[in-house]
């Protein structure tokens, strides 16, 4: 049995889906749009890639790339910037790239997968808003993540806050993308950002 494709890339996101956001009588711009699949989209707080290649040749490898997007504090009753800044990338990182038969499950035990060319890792993503002073609550989002290069298969577990909106997509050999979740706002800033992710996220899409 052979890999069914070379490469293959995945894109995690969290945007602010409202063009204004307010908390504690303070504004801040927000990205001001809905779920979007294009891999061009600019619009967002945080973002990450990874791009799997080397399948046909049983040699898969991992580059990924993190960004945030700026943040604006704004005058409430105006809409003027009062203050820009970018938050730092060093709490988003992919880890514990594997590939075979198994791989040590994040809740304890094995992770039996489905052929020897399983692609495993491991994703968290973490950013706090950089005007809003020590102890901003981080956007937090983790997954454990497996791609399947025979069965065409990516599955992922994980779990993201409750606010704001999270989305990931996937694209085999540069091709159109496939959704592979999306998960909507259930709470304001305030009730939603503290504390680790905690909102479940699961899904298993074919490639």
């Amino acid at each position: 049995m052979a890999a069914k494709f070379d490469e293959i890339a995945i894109w995690f996101v969290a945007f602010i889906p409202m063009p204004v956001v307010q908390a504690l009588g303070v504004c801040f711009h927000g990205d001001n749009r809905e779920f979007s699949s294009d891999p061009d989209e600019e619009r967002f707080r945080v973002r990450s890639d990874i791009i799997v290649s080397g399948f046909l040749a049983d040699d898969p490898q991992e580059t990924d790339f993190h960004w945030c997007g700026e943040t604006q504090k704004l005058d409430c009753a105006t809409g003027e910037v009062l203050a820009s800044a970018t938050a730092g990338t060093d709490g988003m990182s992919f880890h514990h790239f594997n590939v075979g038969n198994t791989f040590p499950d994040p809740e304890g035990g094995l992770v039996n997968n489905p052929n020897e060319f399983c692609v495993n890792f491991l994703y968290d993503g973490a950013a706090a808003n950089p005007l809003a002073g020590l102890g901003s609550p981080d956007v937090d989002m983790n997954s454990f993540v497996t791609i399947d290069p025979i069965g065409r298969t990516v599955s992922l577990r994980g779990a993201t806050n409750a606010f704001p909106d999270y989305e990931a997509y996937v694209s085999v050999d540069d091709g159109s993308p496939i959704v592979l979740f999306q998960q909507k706002h259930t709470l304001d800033p305030l009730a939603g950002l503290p504390g680790g992710a905690d909102q479940a996220v699961s899904a298993t899409v074919a490639v």
